[in-house]
């Protein structure tokens, strides 16, 4: 009986998400720009880029600086009388070189200063890591910028990035989900009348809106809602066993992937568990020793990154003209870790397995497709490593 009122209710749900389903495509609500270019997990060409435009006083869209002002009053928290119409507005700005202790130098995502010197920082968190003394280096930069902690769902910064800082006084946290939609609602509001910028900023907010997860179509999300209160018991059992049944797929996706490498020779790892930070399964050719072919699943984001991963151990570390020559290999998007010399996210959708369609990909097979290409490029990449290791015995 407990089983018929499951598939009652998952039925009940599928009905309305395939009746949804076709109203998006008669009202062309699954068409977006950005995710069609393949920029919706890009930081910096993407997200950075917008939003910056949005807020440059001179920017194309020729609103001077009401979006900024929006911005400001919504954003800015520290009491500083930002002077608008003077604003300077810079993407990836230049503060130096990172010192070895990570405190100075480095690359701000987006910097807002007015004539008097004020200034507002932005760092830009979709799919990135905090890096070590991040937020410091920001307040060592301007001590009494508004330095805005800006991610998807508003998580706060790590201890690593934030040293001593303090939340509130010295950097505020806020989310994609709710406080840049709210101001994008604003934008859109002012421009009703201008359909080209309108209309940009309607793509930006589908886009915002599928990345944090949220349904476009309010009206389906209320008949869900409706559902799932008159079944309630039902739909508490089917949330309770999600991450589980998630988690019994991964086991078989990366069970999967170990085999598959150890026939063809390597050796092979994992210790993936969706519930823990950091967990990964390694891949690495019989004669290397203390690197591999590494891909770690965050699970506070579920992020995806894969790269070639050092060891700890000082006895047996690659010399430095090999570590300096795996940071040189292409596409490498790394921040200079000692642990990654190279090191990227895997790209989206795949890359952010908070969202169905990764599960779907592994499901049918593309996700294992998509991760080995990736991997023997890396393994056809690293021959340096073979010519090294093969001297070395």
């Amino acid at each position: 009986m407990e089983q018929n009122k499951l598939q009652n209710l998952l039925l009940q749900v599928r009905a309305v998400s395939e009746r949804y389903s076709r109203i998006n495509e008669l009202t062309g609500e699954k068409f977006n720009v950005f995710r069609i270019l393949k920029l919706e997990s890009s930081e910096v060409r993407m997200h950075s880029a917008f939003i910056a435009e949005l807020l440059n006083p001179k920017g194309s869209h020729g609103q001077g600086d009401l979006f900024l002002k929006l911005f400001t009053q919504l954003f800015c928290f520290k009491g500083n009388e930002i002077d608008t119409g003077s604003c300077i507005v810079e993407i990836e700005k230049h503060t130096g070189f990172i010192s070895e202790d990570g405190t100075e130098g480095g690359r701000i995502d987006i910097v807002i200063t007015d004539g008097n010197k004020n200034s507002v920082i932005i760092e830009n968190k979709i799919y990135a890591g905090d890096q070590r003394n991040q937020l410091v280096r920001y307040h060592r930069f301007h001590n009494n910028a508004d330095i805005i902690y800006l991610t998807l769902d508003g998580k706060l910064p790590s201890e690593w990035s934030k040293g001593d800082l303090l939340e509130d006084t010295h950097y505020k946290c806020f989310s994609y989900k709710t406080d840049v939609l709210r101001w994008l609602e604003l934008c859109r509001k002012e421009v009703a009348v201008l359909p080209i910028i309108r209309e940009a900023i309607t793509h930006y907010i589908n886009l915002v809106k599928h990345l944090t997860r949220q349904t476009i179509n309010q009206n389906m999300q209320e008949e869900v809602s409706t559902i799932i209160k008159s079944n309630l018991e039902e739909a508490w059992l089917i949330s309770e066993n999600l991450d589980n049944a998630c988690q019994k797929i991964a086991d078989d996706f990366f069970d999967d992937l170990k085999k598959t490498y150890e026939e063809k020779g390597f050796v092979c790892i994992h210790n993936i568990n969706l519930s823990n930070n950091f967990t990964s399964i390694n891949i690495w050719k019989k004669n290397w020793q203390n690197v591999s072919i590494s891909i770690m699943v965050h699970s506070y984001g579920k992020n995806m990154i894969y790269g070639v991963l050092l060891n700890d151990s000082l006895e047996n570390r690659l010399p430095d003209d090999i570590i300096k020559e795996l940071r040189l290999m292409p596409d490498n998007t790394g921040t200079g870790s000692e642990k990654w010399p190279w090191l990227r996210t895997l790209e989206k959708p795949y890359g952010n397995w908070n969202l169905l369609e990764v599960w779907k990909a592994i499901l049918d097979g593309t996700m294992k497709k998509v991760v080995m290409e990736r991997i023997d490029r890396l393994f056809n990449a690293t021959e340096i490593l073979d010519e090294y290791f093969a001297k070395k015995g």
